[in-house]
């Protein structure tokens, strides 16, 4: 599988890293990027979205190991499949960040913009 990184996830991880409390937040999300690598597509899929067929939208629970906090209190991981062989990483926030926590129609809006 090809990993991309859309422009709202590199932010996203930017936003967090200057925070300093989130200073591993790339080594945390190494383990989901080498399972979606591999073919594995792990997560909750997300409902509700209208997206092209044969494609979907994902969340993942990873631990917040800079806070030494487990994956309930840990980031969410948004991943969009495009297709077979291409993830799109869209979003990324902390559960205890509720302004940063997207809803549908800005998840949609972000794949959109993938999909252009």
């Amino acid at each position: 599988m090809i990993i991309h990184w859309a422009n709202k996830f590199a932010d996203d991880i930017k936003y967090y890293y200057k925070k300093k409390k989130y200073l591993k937040i790339r080594e945390d999300i190494k383990t989901v990027t080498d399972e979606l690598e591999n073919g594995n597509l792990i997560g909750d899929r997300l409902e509700g979205l209208r997206l092209p067929e044969g494609t979907a939208a994902y969340k993942v629970r990873i631990a917040n190991t800079s806070a030494n906090v487990g994956k309930s209190n840990g980031f969410r991981l948004l991943y969009y499949v495009a297709i077979e062989d291409e993830i799109y990483l869209l979003t990324i926030y902390s559960k205890k960040d509720d302004e940063r926590i997207p809803n549908d129609s800005q998840i949609a809006m972000i794949i959109a913009n993938i999909i252009k």
